[in-house]
């Protein structure tokens, strides 16, 4: 008798936490459309052209994982290796020479810091899921990253590039990525797809307010901006890499259960991880070149 209560307890938690985390999506995409229109009315169109930009490439990301086409262990392992390997590159190739172009010193504390920052809200995300909060460690992380990312774009608003194709590529290259791996954590945590919406949007309703109330930020504090968004998303990338760690112990990191044929599965892990960053680098050098 014990044993059903609890587990009708547990389903009955599951569900509220379900829909608390619908609820969260929908709630932020009303916030996103309110924040668009005010960037608009505020003669913000470059700004609300990039966020929303990054807005879609985030929710590509979720779309790709949500066709099916990794559903397999070895799928999944290729999906989880190449988002991580394409946002470490995203991140050592878009972010951190921005963080140290500005300040060397500060940028690079900040990325140290950042990717703490990272680290310990991975460790204290575990307290959410106790919690039956509708978010989960990667997402948070992810909006964490994503908030500071729209706080460097608010305050450096005036001398943001257009939206040219490389400059587009660039926040393809870890949006995309992001997406695609926070949906992957969301499906592993049985939590709905729809809660992506939140770190897809933080950009936008950070970014456009602070485009129109603050003035800009110095090189000090820029730096401190890119670094910190900077190690929290390597630390994203690298808390998502496949990695086996047993022999035949069943025992797994980052969604990965290596079996009896984990010296297979090691070297899908490493080829997915080095082709992810290997695919970012080559539309890069394409598009730069061109």
């Amino acid at each position: 008798m014990s044993n059903t209560t609890g587990s009708t307890s547990a389903g009955w938690v599951a569900s509220r936490r379900r829909r608390l985390a619908l609820g969260l999506g929908v709630l932020t995409l009303v916030a996103f459309a309110g924040v668009l229109a005010l960037g608009y009315a505020s003669g913000r169109e470059k700004l609300v052209g990039i966020v929303s930009f990054a807005f879609v490439a985030m929710v590509a990301g979720v779309a790709l994982h949500r066709s099916g086409r990794f559903t397999t262990p070895t799928g999944r392992l290729w999906a989880q290796g190449l988002a991580s390997g394409a946002m470490l590159a995203s991140a050592a190739a878009f972010l951190a020479p921005k963080a140290i172009g500005d300040h060397p010193e500060y940028g690079g504390f900040a990325i140290a810091f950042g990717y703490l920052l990272g680290y310990a809200g991975h460790e204290l995300g575990h307290l959410v899921g106790h919690r039956s909060l509708p978010l989960n460690g990667a997402v948070s992380e992810l909006t964490l990253h994503a908030l500071l990312a729209g706080g460097v774009m608010g305050v450096v608003y005036g001398t943001l590039p257009s939206l040219t194709p490389l400059f587009g590529y660039g926040i393809v290259a870890h949006k995309l990525p992001a997406g695609f791996g926070g949906a992957v954590a969301l499906d592993r945590d049985d939590l709905p797809a729809s809660v992506m919406a939140l770190p897809a949007a933080a950009v936008a309703l950070v970014a456009v307010p602070l485009s129109i109330a603050t003035p800009a930020l110095g090189a000090t504090l820029r730096a401190a901006f890119f670094g910190v968004s900077t190690g929290v998303f390597a630390h994203v990338a690298l808390d998502m890499i496949p990695e086996c760690t047993g022999g035949g112990s069943g025992h797994g990191h980052g969604g990965v259960t290596c079996g009896p044929d984990a010296d297979r599965r090691r070297h899908h892990a490493v080829g997915s991880t080095l082709t992810g960053a290997v695919v970012v680098f080559t539309a890069w050098l394409a598009l730069a070149v061109a």
